[in-house]
Parts: structure tokens; C-alpha cells; sequence
């Protein structure tokens, strides 16, 4: 029984690296290169100071950038959150927006779901799985990037929704923002109470009053 659970993991992975394989081929991102190259600087340079505070040695968090809106995403004990925020403050991005999972016992294990989901996204017709970076806690997931529509960015949800072992999906995927709406929030669609499952910690903020930056999906 371990060898057939085994070598069906083999046959997953292999799958998940030749797809991906052709989808980074044809890698299409919505933002602009110079956009890219600054996002990018502005994640590594987060990740650095946090690195300096021991925040990347001991605790799990991970730093995206689209368009100078930045998000945390990971698992930290509830009284370094505030510092962990301030960091990326300080920065200067146009809002910071946390998502800290709450500790939970892993059904599964969370690198295979990731090739699971990987290999759905890959899949799935009308969707551009490159333009989509997704995190996994314990069967929890955050989906972030710029994809092309709300289409696309809602087909993505429903696409995790279908991955056995998934739970939850929190959708931060933007839309692509030009030169005149840059420095404002990207406006998604505000989820229901009934649809918001249990609560995690997020704080969207900037430096202007801030608007909710999320969305869930169940």
C-alpha cells in the first residue's frame, strides 16, 4: 500500500513538473516589467529586514508584491504580527494586507496538496496558472497574483474549491491596474457573513484610510 501511495506521488509530481513546464513557456504576466522588476526589489527587501528580526529563521512568512501593494501571508505567534506589519510598513508599499493562519493539524500534507492545486490551475481551461501564486497551511489556501479578468480571477477560486483536501481559499488575485488607478486600492468584490468561514487575521493598510483587500471563498 505505501508503494502505490508512493509511486502515485511520483506520477503527480511528474505531471505537475511537465505542465508547469510548458505553462512557464508561454509565462504571461499582466504587469509591466518595470512594475515586475520594482515589486519584486520591494518583496526582497521586506524579506531582508524580517530576515534581520529572525522572522525567516524560526516562522513561516511569506512576502508577495503586486503593483506596491504588499501581503504577508504565514503562521507567526499573534505578538509579533504588529512588528511583522510594521517592517513591511516600512517600506513605504501603498497598503500591506496580512493573512496569519491560525494553527491547525495538517490533514494532508501540505506540499502535495500544493502539487495537487498546481496541477488543477494548470488544468483548468481559461485560466493563465502562471499569473497565480498560491499558499497552503493545513489544508487552507491563499491564492495572489494579477490575472487578466474577474473572470479568470473567480475561475481560479473555483478551481481550488475542487481540490480534494482543500478547505478554505482566500482569493487576493488583482486585476491589472494601469498608470491612473495605481496608487488606489484594487476593488474586489466584498464577501457575505454566511460566506466567511472561520476568521483569520487580516489587516489591509496604507497610509490613506484603508478599504477591506480581500476576498473568501468557500
Amino acid at each position: 500500500m505505501k508503494n502505490i501511495v508512493k509511486f502515485k506521488l511520483i506520477l503527480l509530481l511528474l505531471t505537475v513538473f511537465f505542465l508547469q513546464s510548458c505553462a512557464y513557456a508561454i509565462y504571461d504576466d499582466k504587469r509591466l516589467l518595470d512594475t515586475m522588476t520594482q515589486d519584486e526589489a520591494l518583496a526582497k527587501s521586506i524579506k531582508a529586514e524580517l530576515m534581520k528580526k529572525d522572522f525567516l529563521g524560526s516562522f513561516s512568512i511569506s512576502v508577495y508584491s503586486f503593483y506596491k501593494h504588499v501581503f504577508l501571508v504565514g503562521q507567526i505567534p499573534a505578538n509579533l504580527q504588529s512588528k511583522a506589519l510594521r517592517i513591511a510598513q516600512s517600506k513605504n508599499p501603498i497598503s500591506v494586507t496580512t493573512h496569519w493562519f491560525t494553527f491547525r493539524k495538517a490533514q494532508d500534507s501540505d506540499f502535495l496538496l500544493k502539487s495537487k492545486l498546481r496541477a488543477v490551475l494548470i488544468s483548468t481551461k481559461g485560466l493563465s496558472s502562471t499569473r497565480v501564486e498560491t499558499e497552503i497551511n493545513a489544508g487552507r489556501v491563499v491564492l495572489l497574483g494579477v490575472v487578466e479578468s474577474e473572470a479568470e480571477r473567480k475561475l481560479a477560486a473555483r478551481a481550488a474549491r475542487r481540490v480534494e483536501g482543500i478547505i478554505d481559499v482566500t482569493n487576493f488575485l488583482m486585476l491589472p491596474l494601469n498608470a491612473k488607478t495605481l496608487q488606489k486600492e484594487p476593488q474586489l468584490e466584498e464577501p457575505s457573513p454566511m460566506e466567511m468561514p472561520e476568521q483569520e487575521a487580516r489587516t489591509p493598510v496604507k497610509n490613506e484610510p484603508a478599504t477591506t483587500f480581500e476576498e473568501r471563498e468557500l
